[in-house]
């Protein structure tokens, strides 16, 4: 199977770059695409999860870009299955957005999500958003706790301040 970077510029090549957004913005509300599953790499057989078509949109976000995606992906950093929640907030710090929204997401009952948040606010946050970052070193969790540490410190690095 290609990977999703591949398939995303395949689809670009066959059907346009504006017709694979339009796609990946169905996807995020949770609707079939127009292109098909196949041209995201996924089908609807047997194990098949509601869930995977707004993750399969965010991931597209990694690749596609058009301003009205913002919103959708920020908006799903609130859907109910974490997955979702996770793959957008690593849109969120590829594209640098979310900065409001990210800071809830520290909290959230997955750890994966909120080591997702952690990173993107080591990305796009900002001082107030250290507090929460340094909550995250008391997490019983070793990778909890090296997310926090490693966006602690690009926080600080991007902001030159310390955040003791």
């Amino acid at each position: 199977m290609a990977h999703p970077a591949v398939r995303i510029e395949q689809a670009v090549a066959a059907y346009g770059y504006d017709a694979v957004v339009d796609s990946m913005l169905n996807l995020l509300d949770g609707e079939l695409p127009g292109l098909g599953l196949a041209v995201f790499g996924g089908s609807q057989g047997k194990g098949w999860k509601p869930y995977w078509l707004p993750v399969w949109g965010a991931r597209c976000g990694l690749y596609l870009w058009r301003e009205d995606c913002a919103e959708p992906i920020i908006g799903n950093l609130r859907h109910e299955h974490w997955r979702v929640r996770e793959m957008c907030a690593k849109v969120c710090r590829y594209r640098q957005i979310g900065v409001t929204e990210l800071p809830e997401l520290l909290a959230d009952p997955v750890p994966r999500v909120r080591m997702a948040a952690a990173r993107a606010l080591g990305e796009v946050g900002e001082a107030e958003h250290a507090e929460g970052l340094h909550a995250m070193l008391s997490s019983p969790e070793p990778a909890q706790r090296e997310a926090a540490k490693r966006a602690l410190s690009d926080l600080e690095a991007r902001l030159d301040r310390r955040f003791d």
